[in-house]
């Protein structure tokens, strides 16, 4: 039994020692790299912000309608809206905001709180509620529905998703609106200083009944549908009693503008205790909208039906 237990115990401490050897590595070559795990890359907002691209799909899919986040970028007053879904990050909007400027926002530059901000968001990247929604707050009264008005603006035809450049040559932020048209805004003041828009100072009148709304205005080559209001949703048919109307612009073809009831472009009717809706458009596609304009305004879109783009089907 003596030489059995012997070569046990050998044994034992060959495998012990085989076990605490250092593990062999792959030989290298002298000039061979080192490989490395790489690190997830970083999502870069300002380069996707600039990315040309046609909507998605046409429709919004509902658990997209009010999904998404706020980033701040390195120049200040440009942020981005996005979300993620499936873990791939998606840009569904940017704001530029003018929180004191010398020729429209001079009481910004003397107190804080007083801003114009320019709000462009597509939900879902998807045609459907493709817009521009531009806020003056005065911050007069520190009430909200007293200091807050509101103005939306409606490109079409919708050919591609809002998009956002750095000019530094130029020292502006190029934005291209839906129809392709450039709007320029400075990049130190963020005032609005070339392209399809125009701007007025706002209106820091303390009568909130007497102030104006964002005199925000399209100058370009298509169709734009504005609304405005005061202290809540724009879209709207009526507020407080007192009948509301949509302004159909097109300069190219009509020196003055058209005006509608916005019960024409979008459903009137919220949910249940919903306060402030985002109500949706009636129509699924541009030419169902020119139709409307059409009838109501008198007007001839055919060049602007020709430009109309070509439905994408929604996907799930």
């Amino acid at each position: 039994m003596k030489p059995v237990r012997r070569f046990t115990l050998v044994a034992c401490c060959a495998v012990l020692a085989a076990a605490c050897a250092p593990v062999q590595q792959k030989p290298t070559s002298p000039g061979e790299p080192i490989a490395r795990p790489r690190p997830a890359p970083q999502f870069d907002g300002l380069a996707a912000l600039s990315q040309a691209s046609q909507p998605e799909r046409d429709a919004i899919r509902d658990k997209h309608r009010y999904d998404r986040s706020i980033r701040v970028t390195e120049h200040a007053g440009l942020r981005y809206y996005f979300y993620d879904p499936d873990r791939n990050r998606a840009v569904v909007g940017f704001a530029v905001e003018n929180t004191g400027s010398p020729k429209v926002n001079p009481v910004g530059l003397k107190k804080k709180g007083a801003r114009r901000e320019y709000a462009f968001m597509f939900a879902d990247r998807a045609r459907e509620n493709i817009y521009l929604a531009v806020n003056d707050d005065v911050k007069l009264s520190g009430r909200f529905s007293h200091d807050n008005m509101f103005r939306e603006l409606h490109f079409f035809p919708r050919n591609q998703l809002p998009t956002l450049a750095l000019d530094n040559a130029k020292h502006v932020f190029r934005v291209t609106l839906p129809t392709g048209e450039p709007v320029l805004f400075d990049q130190d003041s963020l005032e609005v200083v070339g392209g399809a828009l125009r701007e007025s100072p706002i209106d820091f009148n303390r009568s909130r009944h007497q102030r104006r709304n964002p005199e925000v205005r399209y100058q370009g080559k298509y169709l734009a549908i504005t609304v405005a209001q005061r202290g809540e949703a724009p879209r709207r048919a009526k507020v407080w009693g007192q009948t509301k109307f949509a302004e159909a612009y097109y300069p190219a073809k009509y020196a003055k503008s058209c005006r509608l009831s916005p019960g024409h472009i979008w459903d009137q009717k919220p949910k249940r205790g919903d306060s402030d809706p985002t109500l949706k458009m009636l129509h699924k596609s541009d030419e169902q909208l020119f139709a409307i304009v059409e009838k109501q305004c008198g007007w001839d879109l055919s060049a602007l039906r020709r430009d109309a783009p070509i439905l994408v089907k929604a996907s799930d």
